[in-house]
């Protein structure tokens, strides 16, 4: 029975499908002037008891505390142990009782099939869902990959993400898709990010994709975007400029933080974006980042194969 929930549950979580199996859906929510404070205390971490916990959790607590505005150095977190399947009531309890929070999840496949349940009883506001995988596959054409759906692109993650993978040669794919157009100051519209060449679909204009080290026709078949060759590509200011972004957004000096793994750069990322750190936005329905390295990096500390869901939520 466990085998079949897991498989049912990985291919509610594959591609661009993430609702199309009754997923609660990505609400847009409060902006963060609004469910914020400026303390760690309106923010914490759910650990799903999974292999990855630790790692996710290390680079969530690298970006709490590169947050400028909070004035303890770590983030709150609460580990689940087996109450997703003995005890799904304490789960609902804990959302009931803690109002004006934001909540940042990772669980196993399995686990964030009950979640998703008690967020939508709940009627809690979830702003982004993710999926996360490495394969251990030699020929796989990318072994990392990550899908998302948020509310618009003011809860994405992907930018940040894809600056510090490719910062560690790593191969990789992260697809978005937004269920709001987040209306973009022109100043911040220009989507390019160092090392990226921009494109967009001529018959689809918000369509974004950012390729590296790959041609635009190519990283649309890799991801499984509709095969087309009118990308067009955007112009954009220099990498030098938006190279001082990223850091900006990363919470400076990026070159400083470095990361053992993958997943604890995910884990950064996710959370940095949770607390309001990553400010650059596109105005865009979908957009995908794409990395392939001139290197070869072998994978780090036996963290292939690892398969994870992430969420953030607002209670």
């Amino acid at each position: 029975m466990d085998e079949k929930r897991r498989i049912l549950i990985k291919g509610m979580l594959t591609g661009g499908t993430l609702l199309a199996f009754g997923i609660p859906t990505v609400t847009r929510a409060v902006s963060f002037s609004q469910t914020f404070s400026g303390s760690t205390q309106n923010c914490q971490l759910l650990l799903g008891n999974t292999s990855i916990d630790e790692a996710f959790a290390k680079g969530a607590q690298a970006a709490c505390s590169r947050h400028i505005n909070f004035h303890h150095g770590t983030l709150p977190a609460f580990k689940l142990e087996n109450e997703l399947l003995t005890s799904p009531l304490r789960i609902v309890d804990l959302l009931t009782q803690s109002r004006n929070m934001r909540w940042i999840a990772v669980m196993d496949y399995a686990s964030a099939a009950i979640f998703t349940e008690l967020v939508r009883n709940s009627e809690r506001r979830l702003l982004s869902l993710g999926s996360h995988m490495s394969s251990s596959g030699n020929d796989a054409s990318f072994p990392m990959r990550h899908v998302w759906t948020s509310a618009s692109p003011a809860y994405s993650t992907g930018r940040l993400l894809a600056y510090l993978l490719s910062q560690d040669q790593h191969d990789f794919s992260i697809v978005e898709n937004f269920l709001e157009q987040t209306a973009v100051d022109r100043a911040m519209k220009d989507p390019s990010l160092a090392g990226f060449s921009s494109y967009r679909l001529a018959e689809q204009p918000a369509t974004h994709l950012h390729c590296a080290g790959v041609s635009p026709l190519e990283a649309g078949q890799l991801i499984g975007w509709k095969t087309s060759e009118n990308w067009k590509s955007v112009s954009s200011r220099s990498d030098e400029s938006f190279s001082d972004q990223d850091k900006t957004a990363a919470g400076a000096t990026i070159e400083q933080l470095r990361f053992d793994n993958w997943i604890e750069a995910t884990g950064y990322a996710v959370v940095a974006t949770a607390l309001g750190m990553e400010t650059h936005q596109e105005s865009c329905s979908s957009r995908a980042f794409v990395h392939r390295s001139s290197q070869r990096n072998p994978d780090h500390q036996g963290l292939s194969g690892k398969h994870f869901v992430s969420f953030v939520i607002d209670v």
